[in-house]
């Protein structure tokens, strides 16, 4: 790294986004923020993390309200060095089927557009001499391995590809992986097509977990995948999830570390460990007893967990890296859930997790679950408690690969003494009408999130292909009509 080179970085408000701005600064960068709008600003700016790292002129924002707008990033790239790429359209928690209309409109026009206008910037700026892009295992993977319906029989390989599914999608967690896997095709056309004077690296986590340490509500700390993991921790037993995760912490350090020129470029990395699910809540009861003593926690939930083998080798023999563990994944994301909302009456965990920052408490009650409880039959044999579906009734798309949020949640309210499960667990849903963009997560059994999106355009490098051809006259399309269509078939689902 050159003293003093500038990146540009998008997403910084989210999860994995602020893991990534925390390193970077920490590796003494420059870090150009694209925000959505200019209170985001002030809201990094405040952070207990920011102060302390005192970066000065190192840090600098710009506003980019609509990534779909063609040249949004052009201003924004101007003598940048890299540009790290996280923002993506998410899907809400809705697990509703989504049209094709719906699916190109809200998730793969505006992720190719996106990629585009950064591609685009890149070149424009005549400095950028590389372009991290956060993608997803869901762009190499086919949705049908990930939800169990067909098994997969060899790892998967960071070179790996698929075709763009064009659809029809059984739901929004479908559309979304198409859009990541066309994100990825529109960059790889463009690098090999244009030839232009930098190349381009591709991140591909599994589900990230893992403290989001600017949250300081249980709302924000639970956002994207944590949210999964707090569900299966307050008792959902139902779901089929894809056996990968990775700490946010080794994600971002990988996006960091992938800007050094010892990095070869255009190259794909995955990130993430093969798990089992309910191991989490052998490791949560272990660590924190005293939050499954206050019922605040239970041990009655269950996943089934899909067996995805991958190969990690070139990521771990690049980056000299190992991961760190699903253990400690789970300790952290409790720990810091069980800090910010610290309900009256459960004493706060000390388990010796990852270290988070100290944030403000929220107070509450603890929560006393009344819904009855039922034995069926579990895959592994024997019987798992669960709780009927009428008594539960989740969202699939509460969880996510990678998040990049743009804005902050507000303050939930405490929890009741008379509460139910299913508001215990609604209280760690994101409501999609929060989000000014596509909304949280969702799709199918196996769910995605990324927390918001920032808009994308399919800029000027060739048109999309199949029933998904993109006409460019549109690209720019104000982003409030996206989401008013999202938040109307969302209202609809609900009626």
């Amino acid at each position: 790294m050159a003293l003093g080179d500038t990146v540009l970085l998008t997403g910084a408000t989210g999860h994995l986004g602020w893991a990534i701005f925390r390193f970077l600064l920490g590796e003494g960068y420059h870090v150009r923020c694209a925000v959505r709008k200019a209170e985001d600003e002030h809201t990094i700016r405040a952070r207990p993390a920011v102060r302390r790292l005192n970066p000065g002129s190192r840090l600098s924002f710009t506003v980019v309200p609509d990534i779909t707008t063609p040249g949004a990033f052009v201003a924004a790239a101007e003598d940048a060095a890299y540009i790290i790429h996280t923002a993506s359209p998410l899907p809400s928690k809705s697990a509703r089927w989504i049209t094709p209309d719906d699916a190109r409109e809200t998730f793969i026009k505006p992720a190719a557009a996106g990629t585009l206008n950064i591609l685009d910037a890149a070149e424009q700026s005549g400095t950028v001499r590389r372009v991290v892009f956060t993608s997803s295992i869901a762009a190499i993977v086919p949705i049908s391995q990930m939800e169990g319906k067909e098994q997969r029989t060899r790892p998967v390989l960071p070179e790996d590809r698929i075709p763009v599914d064009q659809g029809p999608y059984q739901s929004e967690f479908a559309a979304y992986a198409a859009s990541k896997c066309r994100a990825l095709q529109v960059a790889e056309e463009y690098m090999k097509n244009e030839r232009p004077p930098f190349d381009a690296v591709y991140i591909h986590p599994g589900f990230v977990l893992g403290a989001n340490t600017a949250a300081t509500t249980e709302k924000q700390a639970m956002r994207g995948t944590n949210s999964m993991l707090a569900a299966l921790l307050l008792g959902h037993s139902q779901g089929v999830y894809a056996g990968l995760s990775v700490h946010v912490k080794d994600v971002a350090r990988v996006h960091v570390e992938a800007l050094s020129p010892k990095i070869l470029g255009d190259q794909s990395f995955i990130l993430g460990e093969q798990v089992r699910w309910t191991d989490a809540i052998d490791i949560a009861e272990e660590e924190f007893p005293e939050l499954f003593a206050s019922r605040l926690l239970t041990t009655s939930g269950y996943y089934q967990t899909v067996s995805i083998p991958i190969d990690t080798s070139l990521t771990t023999d690049t980056f000299g890296m190992g991961f760190i563990s699903f253990a400690d994944q789970v300790k952290s994301v409790v720990e810091h859930w069980a800090k910010v909302r610290q309900p009256r009456g459960v004493p706060s965990p000390t388990a010796s997790g990852p270290q988070t920052e100290s944030l403000a408490w929220e107070s509450g009650k603890i929560a006393t679950v009344k819904s009855p409880m039922v034995y069926r039959p579990s895959p592994s044999g024997g019987h798992e408690p669960s709780i009927p579906d009428g008594h539960l009734s989740l969202p699939n798309g509460i969880a996510g690969l990678e998040e990049h949020n743009y804005g902050a949640a507000e303050v939930l309210p405490p929890a009741t003494e008379e509460e139910t499960w299913e508001s215990i667990m609604q209280r760690h849903m994101i409501p999609s009408e929060a989000f000014s963009s596509s909304g949280e997560s969702g799709g199918s059994n196996w769910s995605t999130a990324s927390n918001d999106t920032e808009g994308i355009t399919s800029g000027s490098s060739g048109d999309e292909e199949g029933p998904t051809n993109s006409d460019d006259s549109d690209a720019g399309d104000d982003s409030n009509r996206i989401l008013e269509s999202v938040l109307l078939c969302i209202r609809a689902a609900r009626r």
